[in-house]
This record gives structure tokens, sequence and C-alpha cells, in this order.
């Protein structure tokens, strides 16, 4: 059952205060410590893991959305792939079994996916290839 406590709850953290303007990236850690993790998009666990903020909840939520669609992103196709990609092989550890299942279903699902571009489906299986290698060793 996934935690429905808001993140500031989890994590003890408190808004940011300024007597000025905020900056767009305050403004958006305010609104995300306000929310539950049930409620995080993948727009927010994209910039979780861009900002290295709450990166346990962001792993686990990007590990759900890729389940149910390995192609899931908010700029492009496969960004969320590619973006979990990025993060420490530690930070990845207790999800490795998980993300093994899900690079499989990307290897299968990609040979009928409808891309724009036969380059971007290359460019996917790179990035599937990339990550497999990763992982592999663990």
């Amino acid at each position: 059952m996934e935690d429905e406590r808001k993140i500031k709850d989890i994590y003890k953290c408190k808004y940011i205060e300024m007597d000025g303007e905020m900056y767009p990236l305050q403004k958006w850690y305010n609104r995300l410590i306000d929310k539950r993790v049930s409620e995080l998009e993948v727009s927010d666990i994209l910039r979780m893991i861009r900002q290295n903020e709450f990166i346990d909840i962001a792993i686990s939520k990007a590990v759900d959305y890729l389940k149910e669609n390995p192609f899931v992103g908010d700029m492009y196709e496969g960004e969320l792939l590619e973006k979990i990609s990025s993060i420490s092989i530690e930070r990845l550890t207790d999800y490795i079994g998980e993300i093994k299942d899900v690079l499989s279903n990307a290897i299968i699902k990609n040979q009928d996916y409808e891309w724009l571009d036969e380059d971007e489906r290359k460019e996917f299986a790179e990035a599937i290839l990339n990550f497999s290698d990763k992982i592999s060793n663990l």
C-alpha cells in the first residue's frame, strides 16, 4: 500500500519562505512537498531526479510509471526511462528486479511502438541496452 502522507511529512521538511518573489524552482518545491506520493506526476518525478530531491520516492514512483508504460515522458517519449538510468547504481539496487522487468518489457514493446521516426526507435533501444549494461553486474 502506498504511503498517503505528504512529502513534507515523510521527510520533515518545511516550505521555502521569502520576503520577495520566489524563483520557479522554489515555487515547484513548495507545491511538491504539499503532495502525497500518490499525487506525483511524471513531470514531478523527472524534476525530482534532475534536482536530486527525494530520490527514493522518485525512483519508486518512476518504476511504477514505467511498469505501466516504458515510453512515458513529459517532454518526449522514453524520457523517464532515460532519466532513471542516470541515477547512480547504488540508489537503484533495491529496484533492480523490477527495472530488469521494465527493460525486458520495453525491448518487446519497442518493436511495435509507433515512433514518429525510426531513429527514435533506435535511440530508445540503445538507451535500454545501456541501462541493461549498467545494471547487469548486480
